[in-house]
């Protein structure tokens, strides 16, 4: 029993550092809901350019704001790859053309469906 009161302290302490979890009340959630909303609207077709542009401003926005929620929750590794999505995503707004959005969409979709299945097979590490 002694060895196993030892040993007490540090597992806590082991469970306590994440193991895969946010930490409590942070809104983990809210972030996983923003990558699929964005990852819906990136498999959209292009209507035009301005519309293009318009969403791919607001999916830059989605994704830092998912990044935030991450790093507040403890989950590094999600969040620097929700980064790097918002940084494929970050030309939309400047691009030319209706073919080259739905490319920059196309490759955004991948980073994110590559943030989602670490989030499914790691959690928040």
């Amino acid at each position: 029993m002694r060895p196993f009161l030892i040993l007490l302290p540090f597992l806590m302490a082991q469970a306590a550092s994440g193991q895969g979890l946010p930490r409590p009340h942070c809104a983990y959630g809210q972030g996983l809901a923003a990558l699929r909303d964005v990852e819906r609207e990136a498999a959209l077709p292009v209507p035009g350019i301005s519309q293009g542009r318009a969403r791919g401003e607001a999916a830059i926005a989605s994704l830092h704001g998912a990044a935030g929620i991450f790093s507040g929750c403890g989950c590094q590794h999600l969040a620097e790859l929700t980064r790097e999505a918002a940084l494929v995503a970050q030309s939309a707004p400047s691009e030319a053309s209706v073919a080259r959005l739905s490319q920059v969409f196309s490759q955004t979709r991948f980073r994110i469906q590559w943030v989602r299945e670490e989030a499914e097979r790691r959690g928040c590490r």
